[in-house]
């Protein structure tokens, strides 16, 4: 009859038999049902022919379980107990009460021999429900001489030396640390939870612990015994550090990587560079198409002013004469700009400093008479302003040019007009000066209401440039004007 105590208490009163019995009934047979056998009693043969001395004996042992059942077999009993010195193995044809690590069991059957392991084929047995602690040996121990340490539990870490497969399970085989043999780490495929025990993972190399029983088993070789450590559950294996599976995988996948991002980048550098190339062309054909322009804006602008001075030469009337020249240069200082454009490089910036020397020449080449009264001088560091800031930039020293040449020279006297450039920080200064009779005490270029008092003001104010008027001590006109490098909103 099986019986099931969920008490310590039932542990105590099991103690107290177990005790009685060794000193009451040690003197009498060992086939007697009330005698607890020790395991080494059921391992014995004597005469080391491979047959147990009391093989087929009916005998009562009890221990603690080192596994729960419907492990190593989902429908039979298979299952270890043990005590603090040995282990066995049970077996019976079904689970009548299923019991855990830690239970107490105890129990009455015959003693057999399955593929090499000695085992009782248990007829009946007792669980008691006990949680009692369980002796672990440590595994360096337990492979030197594992046959004094069958069906109890080991523990420890080792380097896998080989991996592979047998008819009934997988394994690997590891060395241990302190120990110069080796310990099978095996599963049987009759094990429930053997797909769980992913082994595909494993490689020779890798660093493991293990948590297992201590069992002997060989079909193939009666007379050799195999010792094998059969884990209970996946958690009885743990890797120490990165297994090389997966450090594999992660080379590997560092590899696919690595050639999915070179690929990638020469496929985008070939994109890039084709897109490249039809901007290239197409900023090349904007180019050409622009220079164009800017030839043909020139052209027109040359047209205009011919027309301006065939008109002039047509014309009796001094004032209307004077008006055309003035227009005529204003054109003339509009068209330069174009005719600079289409000769550089850059289309978007013109280099002032020669700009202004061409311009002021034009401009001089323009009042014959005074072509050898008048001398040019011209103080200007290399500045690069915008196209667009270029053309006010321009009309502002004509105005300032002609001014000078209409109202501080003349013919009798020697002039000198005098144009200076530089660049102070993120400003421009532009300095016109000549040598005339200078500006009428208490001038004010805000207050005067000609012309090209006006334009001036309006050119500066396009450049926001500050202005300043003043009368040389050495005689002469000085304008400065000071204005940001920067690009500016019209």
């Amino acid at each position: 009859m099986i019986e099931n105590f969920g008490t310590r208490l039932g542990w105590f009163l099991l103690g107290f038999v177990v005790s009685a019995g060794f000193f009451s009934f040690e003197v009498k047979a060992q086939s007697d049902a009330d005698y607890f056998w020790t395991f080494s009693e059921i391992r014995s043969d004597t005469n080391s022919d491979n047959t147990l001395d009391y093989f087929g004996e009916e005998v009562s042992i009890t221990g603690i379980a080192n596994i729960e059942t419907g492990l190593l077999h989902e429908h039979y009993l298979q299952a270890f107990v043990q005590n603090d010195s040995a282990g066995m193995s049970v077996f019976a044809m079904e689970i009548e009460t299923p019991f855990e690590v830690g239970d107490s069991i105890a129990a009455t059957g015959k003693i057999e021999r399955y593929n090499g392991l000695a085992e009782v084929h248990i007829d009946s047995y007792r669980v008691f429900k006990t949680s009692s602690p369980i002796k672990v040996r440590p595994l360096s121990e337990v492979t030197e001489s594992p046959q004094d340490y069958l069906g109890m539990l080991a523990e420890g870490e080792g380097k896998i030396i080989e991996k592979g497969s047998t008819f009934n399970g997988k394994y690997v085989r590891i060395s241990t640390e302190g120990s110069s043999k080796s310990m099978m780490v095996y599963v049987s495929n009759f094990h429930s939870l053997y797909d769980q025990f992913d082994f595909d993972v494993l490689g020779v190399g890798d660093r493991i612990s293990v948590k297992g029983i201590i069992t002997e088993y060989n079909p193939e070789f009666p007379k050799e015994r195999t010792f094998k450590l059969f884990l209970r559950t996946p958690e009885d294996l743990t890797f120490r550090g990165i297994p090389q599976f997966y450090l594999y995988l992660i080379a590997a996948a560092s590899a696919m990587l690595i050639i999915v991002v070179v690929g990638w980048v020469i496929s985008l550098k070939r994109s890039v560079n084709a897109k490249t190339k039809t901007i290239q062309a197409n900023l090349e054909q904007k180019e050409v198409l622009l220079r164009e322009i800017h030839h043909r804006v020139k052209n027109s602008l040359a047209i205009v002013s011919g027309l301006i001075h065939l008109q002039e030469g047509n014309t009796e009337s001094r004032e209307a004469k004077r008006v055309l020249q003035d227009t005529q240069a204003r054109i003339q200082s509009v068209a330069l700009v174009h005719e600079k454009l289409y000769k550089t490089e850059s289309l978007s910036e013109i280099k002032l400093n020669t700009y202004i020397k061409d311009l002021v020449e034009a401009i001089h080449k323009t009042f014959t008479d005074y072509k050898e009264a008048v001398e040019l001088k011209f103080e200007m560091e290399e500045v690069l302003l915008e196209t667009e800031r270029v053309i006010p930039c321009g009309l502002l020293i004509n105005e300032l040019v002609v001014n000078a040449y209409k109202h501080a020279f003349n013919k009798n006297k020697r002039g000198e007009l005098r144009i200076r450039l530089k660049q102070i920080g993120d400003d421009i200064v532009l300095i016109v000066s000549d040598n005339g009779p200078g500006l009428p005490s208490g001038f004010d270029q805000s207050d005067d209401e000609s012309l090209g008092a006006i334009l001036i003001n309006s050119f500066a104010s396009r450049l926001k440039a500050g202005v300043q008027v003043n009368n040389r001590e050495v005689g002469g006109a000085e304008y400065i004007f000071k204005f940001p490098s920067g690009k500016t909103a019209d």
